[in-house]
């Protein structure tokens, strides 16, 4: 028994390994009655691309900014309200009042400038539309005689492959 089981493991690499044969080539058919396999040349007289998808993308350009006005209005408005505001909290009698007018003054002034600075330059973007990479490209070619068109994947250049199989029936 010991003697059959070992047998057996040594002979199946043995057994696997016969089986195996190499193709150069992936089968038609499951048939053996396969006379020829073999690759010919054909001349390529034309090929035109296939037109791929449409693809867009941004375009952007730096645009200067409009000039800002000179004097904010409502800034002044709103900093001036917010600076006596903000001074009425402080000081006691006529201090008090002083505070506030000080603070009424100092708000408008800081309210003036905010918003009235220059913006830079802006960003300006437009969607254009092109042509993407082929989807492949359409030949004709010269075969034995024969005008024949296909489709392949890449430009074919002057020839292309031709597999040739002859079987019997």
């Amino acid at each position: 028994m010991k003697r059959t089981l070992l047998a057996a493991a040594l002979l199946l690499p043995l057994t696997s390994m016969a089986e195996y044969r190499e193709r150069p080539y992936a089968p038609i058919a499951q048939s053996s009655n396969v006379i020829q396999d073999s690759t010919e040349y054909a001349r390529v007289l034309d090929s035109k691309p296939i037109p791929g998808p449409v693809m867009a993308r941004q375009l952007c350009s730096a645009v200067a900014a409009p000039p800002a006005p000179e004097h904010n209005a409502a800034g002044a408005v709103i900093g001036g309200l917010t600076g006596a505001l903000l001074g009425s909290r402080f000081g006691g009698g006529h201090g008090k009042d002083a505070t506030t007018i000080a603070g009424a003054v100092a708000g408008a002034m800081v309210g003036d400038r905010v918003g009235s600075g220059d913006a830079g330059p802006q960003q300006e973007c437009h969607t254009i539309y092109e042509a993407g990479p082929p989807a492949g490209y359409q030949v004709t070619y010269e075969y034995q005689g024969k005008l024949l068109t296909t489709t392949t994947a890449t430009p074919p250049g002057q020839f292309l492959r031709v597999r040739k199989l002859i079987t019997v029936e």
